[in-house]
Protein backbone atom coordinates (compact mmCIF):
# COMPACT_ATOMS: atom_id res chain seq x y z
CA UNK A 1 0.00 0.00 0.00
CA UNK A 2 1.48 3.39 -0.95
CA UNK A 3 2.44 5.83 1.75
CA UNK A 4 -0.05 8.65 2.21
CA UNK A 5 1.61 12.05 1.99
CA UNK A 6 -0.07 14.78 4.10
CA UNK A 7 1.75 17.34 1.94
CA UNK A 8 -0.76 16.59 -0.82
CA UNK A 9 -3.58 17.97 1.34
CA UNK A 10 -4.45 21.44 2.57
CA UNK A 11 -5.15 20.27 6.11
CA UNK A 12 -4.08 17.19 8.05
CA UNK A 13 -5.64 16.00 11.33
CA UNK A 14 -4.92 13.03 13.59
CA UNK A 15 -7.82 11.56 15.56
CA UNK A 16 -7.51 9.04 18.39
CA UNK A 17 -10.30 6.68 19.48
CA UNK A 18 -9.61 5.72 23.09
CA UNK A 19 -11.44 3.30 25.37
CA UNK A 20 -11.25 -0.03 27.15
CA UNK A 21 -11.27 -3.42 25.43
CA UNK A 22 -14.43 -4.61 23.73
CA UNK A 23 -16.15 -1.25 23.28
CA UNK A 24 -15.98 -1.27 19.47
CA UNK A 25 -13.08 1.11 18.82
CA UNK A 26 -11.94 -0.56 15.61
CA UNK A 27 -15.48 -0.86 14.26
CA UNK A 28 -16.03 2.84 14.90
CA UNK A 29 -12.72 3.68 13.23
CA UNK A 30 -13.60 1.68 10.12
CA UNK A 31 -16.96 3.44 9.94
CA UNK A 32 -15.23 6.82 9.71
CA UNK A 33 -11.82 6.14 8.18
CA UNK A 34 -12.81 3.93 5.27
CA UNK A 35 -9.47 3.92 3.44
CA UNK A 36 -6.42 1.84 4.29
CA UNK A 37 -6.05 -1.00 6.74
CA UNK A 38 -3.94 -2.10 9.68
CA UNK A 39 -1.82 0.76 11.00
CA UNK A 40 -2.70 3.10 8.14
CA UNK A 41 -6.37 4.07 8.28
CA UNK A 42 -7.58 7.38 6.94
CA UNK A 43 -10.38 9.40 5.37
CA UNK A 44 -10.11 12.26 2.89
CA UNK A 45 -12.60 15.04 2.24
CA UNK A 46 -13.04 18.20 0.24
CA UNK A 47 -14.61 20.85 2.45
CA UNK A 48 -15.03 24.49 1.43
CA UNK A 49 -12.60 23.91 -1.41
CA UNK A 50 -9.90 22.44 0.85
CA UNK A 51 -8.54 18.92 0.66
CA UNK A 52 -8.58 17.44 4.17
CA UNK A 53 -6.85 14.29 5.37
CA UNK A 54 -7.84 12.60 8.64
CA UNK A 55 -5.74 9.73 9.98
CA UNK A 56 -7.37 7.66 12.71
CA UNK A 57 -5.86 5.38 15.34
CA UNK A 58 -7.19 3.40 18.31
CA UNK A 59 -5.63 2.85 21.71
CA UNK A 60 -6.79 1.52 25.04
CA UNK A 61 -4.41 3.59 27.15
CA UNK A 62 -4.08 7.36 27.35
CA UNK A 63 -0.47 8.56 27.37
CA UNK A 64 0.87 12.05 27.92
CA UNK A 65 2.64 12.05 24.55
CA UNK A 66 -0.77 11.84 22.88
CA UNK A 67 -1.22 15.57 23.53
CA UNK A 68 1.36 16.09 20.78
CA UNK A 69 0.51 13.05 18.64
CA UNK A 70 -3.19 13.81 18.06
CA UNK A 71 -5.41 16.77 17.26
CA UNK A 72 -8.71 15.38 18.59
CA UNK A 73 -9.96 12.47 20.70
CA UNK A 74 -13.08 10.32 20.81
CA UNK A 75 -13.47 8.59 24.19
CA UNK A 76 -15.60 5.45 23.88
CA UNK A 77 -17.50 3.21 26.29
CA UNK A 78 -20.14 0.49 25.82
CA UNK A 79 -23.67 0.81 27.10
CA UNK A 80 -23.62 -2.79 28.40
CA UNK A 81 -20.32 -2.47 30.29
CA UNK A 82 -20.22 -0.23 33.35
CA UNK A 83 -16.47 -0.82 33.73
CA UNK A 84 -15.87 0.70 30.30
CA UNK A 85 -17.82 3.78 31.39
CA UNK A 86 -15.75 4.14 34.56
CA UNK A 87 -12.61 3.66 32.49
CA UNK A 88 -13.73 6.38 30.06
CA UNK A 89 -14.12 8.76 33.00
CA UNK A 90 -10.58 7.91 34.10
CA UNK A 91 -9.29 8.68 30.60
CA UNK A 92 -11.03 12.06 30.64
CA UNK A 93 -9.60 12.80 34.07
CA UNK A 94 -6.11 11.98 32.79
CA UNK A 95 -6.63 14.27 29.81
CA UNK A 96 -7.26 17.26 32.10
CA UNK A 97 -3.59 17.12 33.18
CA UNK A 98 -2.40 18.51 29.86
CA UNK A 99 -3.38 21.05 27.21
CA UNK A 100 -6.99 20.83 26.01
CA UNK A 101 -7.87 18.75 22.97
CA UNK A 102 -11.18 18.76 21.07
CA UNK A 103 -12.95 15.76 22.63
CA UNK A 104 -16.20 13.91 22.12
CA UNK A 105 -17.63 10.99 24.12
CA UNK A 106 -19.26 8.04 22.36
CA UNK A 107 -21.61 5.56 24.02
CA UNK A 108 -21.49 2.55 21.71
CA UNK A 109 -23.70 -0.57 21.47
CA UNK A 110 -27.00 1.19 22.17
CA UNK A 111 -28.64 -1.58 20.13
CA UNK A 112 -28.26 -3.77 23.24
CA UNK A 113 -29.62 -1.12 25.60
CA UNK A 114 -31.76 -3.76 27.33
CA UNK A 115 -28.48 -5.17 28.66
CA UNK A 116 -27.28 -1.85 30.02
CA UNK A 117 -25.56 -1.79 33.40
CA UNK A 118 -25.85 1.94 33.98
CA UNK A 119 -28.51 4.60 34.32
CA UNK A 120 -28.95 7.04 31.47
CA UNK A 121 -29.22 9.91 33.97
CA UNK A 122 -25.87 9.04 35.57
CA UNK A 123 -24.12 9.05 32.20
CA UNK A 124 -25.60 12.40 31.20
CA UNK A 125 -24.77 13.90 34.59
CA UNK A 126 -21.12 12.83 34.27
CA UNK A 127 -20.91 14.37 30.80
CA UNK A 128 -22.56 17.58 32.01
CA UNK A 129 -20.04 17.92 34.84
CA UNK A 130 -17.17 17.52 32.38
CA UNK A 131 -18.71 19.74 29.70
CA UNK A 132 -18.48 17.01 27.08
CA UNK A 133 -20.74 16.25 24.15
CA UNK A 134 -22.14 12.71 24.22
CA UNK A 135 -23.21 10.71 21.17
CA UNK A 136 -25.11 7.44 21.49
CA UNK A 137 -24.31 5.14 18.58
CA UNK A 138 -24.35 1.56 17.38
CA UNK A 139 -21.26 0.82 15.33
CA UNK A 140 -22.44 -2.69 14.46
CA UNK A 141 -25.76 -1.34 13.15
CA UNK A 142 -24.10 1.73 11.60
CA UNK A 143 -26.43 4.01 13.56
CA UNK A 144 -25.34 7.61 14.23
CA UNK A 145 -21.65 6.69 13.87
CA UNK A 146 -20.65 9.56 11.59
CA UNK A 147 -22.05 12.34 13.78
CA UNK A 148 -19.38 12.40 16.54
CA UNK A 149 -16.56 12.47 13.99
CA UNK A 150 -18.30 15.15 11.94
CA UNK A 151 -18.49 17.19 15.14
CA UNK A 152 -14.75 16.83 15.76
CA UNK A 153 -13.96 17.65 12.15
CA UNK A 154 -16.16 20.74 12.31
CA UNK A 155 -14.34 21.96 15.40
CA UNK A 156 -10.94 21.40 13.83
CA UNK A 157 -11.71 22.98 10.46
CA UNK A 158 -13.68 25.88 11.90
CA UNK A 159 -10.56 27.07 13.70
CA UNK A 160 -8.95 28.17 10.46
CA UNK A 161 -11.91 30.38 9.62
CA UNK A 162 -11.75 31.97 13.06
CA UNK A 163 -7.99 32.39 12.69
CA UNK A 164 -8.38 34.16 9.34
CA UNK A 165 -11.00 36.45 10.83
CA UNK A 166 -8.66 37.24 13.72
CA UNK A 167 -5.84 38.05 11.30
CA UNK A 168 -8.04 40.58 9.53
CA UNK A 169 -9.21 41.99 12.84
CA UNK A 170 -5.66 42.35 14.17
CA UNK A 171 -4.25 44.17 11.19
CA UNK A 172 -3.91 46.99 13.75
CA UNK A 173 -0.67 47.39 15.82
CA UNK A 174 -2.12 44.99 18.40
CA UNK A 175 -0.13 41.75 18.25
CA UNK A 176 -2.16 38.55 17.95
CA UNK A 177 -1.18 35.12 19.20
CA UNK A 178 -1.87 32.23 16.83
CA UNK A 179 -2.95 29.03 18.48
CA UNK A 180 -2.66 25.52 17.12
CA UNK A 181 -5.89 23.68 16.33
CA UNK A 182 -5.92 21.85 19.66
CA UNK A 183 -5.26 25.03 21.63
CA UNK A 184 -8.03 26.91 19.90
CA UNK A 185 -10.75 24.90 21.60
CA UNK A 186 -10.24 24.91 25.37
CA UNK A 187 -12.86 23.19 27.51
CA UNK A 188 -14.76 25.57 29.77
CA UNK A 189 -14.13 24.79 33.46
CA UNK A 190 -17.21 23.64 35.34
CA UNK A 191 -17.00 26.16 38.16
CA UNK A 192 -18.94 29.08 39.52
CA UNK A 193 -20.94 31.27 37.17
CA UNK A 194 -19.69 29.28 34.18
CA UNK A 195 -21.72 26.29 35.31
CA UNK A 196 -24.91 28.34 35.36
CA UNK A 197 -24.42 30.16 32.11
CA UNK A 198 -23.37 26.95 30.30
CA UNK A 199 -25.80 24.50 31.85
CA UNK A 200 -26.76 23.18 28.44
CA UNK A 201 -23.19 22.71 27.26
CA UNK A 202 -23.44 18.94 27.57
CA UNK A 203 -25.36 17.94 24.44
CA UNK A 204 -26.63 14.38 24.00
CA UNK A 205 -27.06 13.14 20.46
Amino acid sequence: MPTLDPANFDRFFRVLICGSSGVGKKTLLKSFCTDGDGEDTWASFVLDGEKILVVGKTNKMWRKEFYHDYDAVAVVFATDDVFSFEYALEVMNEMTRGPPLPTVVIENKIDVVESTEMRKEDVESAMHDRRKRLYRVSASKEFNVMHPFAYLLERLTRYKKDENANERKHSSPVESIRLGSREGWPEIPATGASRKSNKDRCIVM
